[in-house]
């Protein structure tokens, strides 16, 4: 099983005694290399080494970046910006340098993940959807090129088999809505889907929001508010006994925007501070 590495606090509103508000931006959507971790801070994208240290900035142009993605190897990082009035899909080296830009609609396209193989980029995009609440898999060259569409009618978050041959998958999200212990209609389950028999498997199928899939070997890690507390921690399917377990016990916060690296998996915890 994976080390549960890293988490990073994010500090969403702190009072102090005189009343007085500080409005930081938060650091979110981390993401682990075997030897750095990335993540945002007021809009931009940084790296650190996994073992500590100094925070680097890795970008700083006018503009938004969002969900920064290692690649397999490390050496580069995908991730959402918004530098031309759109959300489009970039790539830079972790070294720096000017970002490469990989899609040109008109549409929002959020990274997801890279293919194992390092040559494409899993990305969502509602361009061909119908509808704008609903987003699709659409696949990219690192070298750019015209996007291809994957065949599930929709999607909004996934993650690659080590093959590739396979995608463990949501239909639809709603980690950015602020309901809590939600059990209608609009809560996600973990699909499995194969590329070459084409056909899906639920893996959860129960009442609750399961989200963020991370396949790692035989295990597919996610997030999952399923427990007897109703908070997001984090849970592990077993594709050999076809079992589901919870492996993280957090009781008064929930765990956002989890990810997989080779060796670790990497997350947010969303904590109110008054003091």
């Amino acid at each position: 099983m994976k080390k549960l590495l890293f988490f990073i606090l994010t500090l969403g509103l702190m009072i102090l005694e005189v009343q007085a508000q500080l409005n930081a931006r938060m650091f979110r959507a981390p993401d682990v290399s075997s030897s750095m971790i990335t993540f945002v801070y007021a809009g931009d994208i940084w790296i650190v080494p996994k073992a500590g240290g100094t925070a680097t900035k890795l970008s700083s142009p006018d503009g938004e970046e969002q969900f920064p993605k290692f690649s397999p190897d490390g050496s580069q990082i995908a991730f959402t910006a918004n530098y031309d009035g759109n959300w489009d899909v970039y790539v830079v080296s972790v070294s720096g340098g000017v970002p490469k830009r990989l899609t040109s609609h008109g549409g929002y396209d959020q990274v997801i993940d890279w293919h194992p193989d390092g040559t494409k980029i899993l990305f969502t995009s509602s361009r061909e959807s119908g509808r704008q609440r609903f987003s699709q898999f659409f696949e990219i060259s690192v070298e750019g090129g015209q996007p291809e569409k994957l065949a599930m009618p929709y999607g909004s978050l996934g993650s690659y088999s080590a093959d590739g041959s396979k995608l463990a998958f949501n239909f639809k999200s709603r980690i950015n809505r602020t309901w809590k212990r939600y059990k209608g209609g609009w809560a996600p389950d973990i699909w499995t889907y194969d590329m070459t028999t084409n056909t899906t498997v639920n893996i959860t199928n129960n009442a609750s929001s399961d989200e963020f899939p991370m396949w790692s070997g035989d295990q597919i890690f996610y997030s999952s508010d399923n427990g007897p507390n109703n908070r997001y921690n984090l849970w592990v399917y077993d594709t050999n006994s076809n079992t589901n377990s919870q492996i993280t016990n957090y009781l008064d916060y929930d765990i956002h925007f989890n990810s997989l690296g080779p060796e670790d998996i990497d997350y947010e915890i969303a904590v109110k501070h008054f003091l």
